[in-house]
């Protein structure tokens, strides 16, 4: 891909976005002392619990594209921070019941507009087309790589 008079692999501008948007949402979620990880794992966890599905380990792992102890950390934090309640499943010990307390819902709440703003920073300038062929593009680089990862 060229860049000005500099041909750049794509990899690296997917990476400099990633660590921007990144380091972005971890100076915003400063405040609250969270990462970026810890806030989208609480997101992930507040949809779960909205749409009835089940928690388990591994279902943390594949959408976080982590491992297990990455994930056991993320959700020490966020109970140690007072966001969630965590038990182990009472029928299969792989599974969670996990409760988003009342701390963890405000700051749910503010932690959408925070990303919010970072999205629309991502997307400025771009016309409503643009954006829906750049989301088109993500959705089949992800889904390209994705069958690869196994």
């Amino acid at each position: 891909m060229k860049f000005g008079d500099w041909e750049y692999p794509y990899d690296l501008f997917i990476k400099s976005i990633a660590q921007k948007m990144r380091y972005t949402n971890d100076k915003k979620l400063a405040e609250y002392n969270l990462t970026s990880p810890q806030g989208l794992l609480l997101e992930l966890i507040d949809r779960a619990i909205r749409r009835e599905e089940e928690i388990t380990r591994r279902s943390l792992e594949y959408v976080m594209n982590l491992k297990g102890p990455s994930i056991t950390n993320l959700l020490n934090g966020l109970e140690k921070k007072g966001c969630i309640i965590r038990n182990t499943g009472i029928s299969d010990a792989r599974t969670f019941h996990i409760e988003v307390t009342a701390e963890g819902k405000k700051i749910l709440k503010e932690m959408e507009e925070i990303f919010e703003e970072t999205e629309e920073q991502l997307l400025e300038g771009m016309s409503e087309e643009e954006k829906r062929i750049f989301l088109d593009l993500l959705i089949k680089a992800y889904k390209n790589l994705d069958g690869h990862l196994a």
